[in-house]
């Protein structure tokens, strides 16, 4: 009896962390270090997105140890959520490009000649 009072206790505190984190994402501002990059360069644009997931990483709470697959589900939706709303509101075209998985070819192309 008493392990499964232990037991309802801890699935409340987790369904209440996850509802915690869901809400934590919506009201909270998410913050990560950008001006030190260059973002008109690949390997700057890279580093930022590393850096913008890392901080939605840690926003959502995704190293919160062992969790439910709900909660899994959650956190890699606000992960997903908050890289996405980040990387448009630093409206920066390589980082959007790396995103969205599109080339990062940099260099100048000739298209046409006369």
């Amino acid at each position: 009896m008493m392990k499964r009072a232990i037991l309802c206790a801890a699935l409340a505190a987790s369904a209440l962390t996850g509802a915690m984190t869901a809400a934590r994402a919506e009201d909270g501002q998410m913050r990560v270090k950008l001006g030190d990059l260059n973002l008109a360069t690949a390997d700057g644009a890279k580093a930022a997105l590393a850096r913008i997931n890392h901080g939605a990483g840690t926003f959502c709470d995704a190293a919160a140890g062992r969790q439910s697959l709900e909660r899994t589900g959650a956190v890699a939706r606000c992960v997903s959520d908050m890289t996405a709303k980040s990387v448009a509101q630093l409206n920066a075209p390589l980082v959007t490009a790396l995103l969205e998985g599109r080339s990062l070819n940099t260099q100048p192309v000739d298209l046409a000649q006369k």
